[in-house]
């Protein structure tokens, strides 16, 4: 082969392995089951880091993972419940994995990336529990933010007014 094929080929497969991440970020994103779960923030000194609104996902239910590491699940129906080794009851048929770091459980989907004009604003209704989270949830409990709810509505309808 010449260099210059070498060179399109080296140059190709990244930009088509990006190609092929963002296909399937949002196909998961599209096609799983809508979960409209409220969010809060949990550290009063840095709810906001660099350009990502950090919080704390309410499952409706205490999701503890004591200190453990690995794979844990949150199964939201039938019944709510919390999985620490990611071991489901056979007759859950809508869960979310994730892992258990550090005694805190974490499915990927804990913080929102905002512009940074919105920044302030956007933490302020965090903080007052006033957030919530549409994901979508596929069969094999991958999860993925379709938006962030302030108030029960798109949170770029709810700061309009500060273009």
């Amino acid at each position: 082969m010449n260099r210059k094929l070498w060179l399109v080929v080296a140059l190709a497969l990244p930009i088509l392995a990006l190609a092929g991440n963002v296909y399937l970020k949002s196909v998961q994103r599209n096609s799983g089951v809508a979960v409209t779960l409220p969010i809060s923030g949990f550290d009063p000194r840095d709810l906001l880091s660099g350009h990502y609104l950090i919080y704390r996902v309410d499952y409706g239910m205490e999701v503890t993972c004591d200190k453990q590491q690995g794979p844990a699940s949150v199964c939201l129906k039938p019944k709510r419940g919390f999985y620490p080794t990611g071991e489901l009851p056979t007759d859950c048929t809508l869960f979310i994995h994730g892992q258990c770091n550090d005694g805190a459980f974490s499915a990927g989907i804990e913080r929102f990336y905002i512009p940074d004009a919105y920044a302030q604003v956007l933490e302020d209704k965090v903080r007052d529990r006033q957030g919530e989270l549409v994901l979508a949830v596929d069969d094999q409990g991958n999860a993925a933010i379709r938006d962030l709810l302030i108030s029960g509505k798109p949170w770029k309808d709810t700061i309009g007014g500060l273009d």
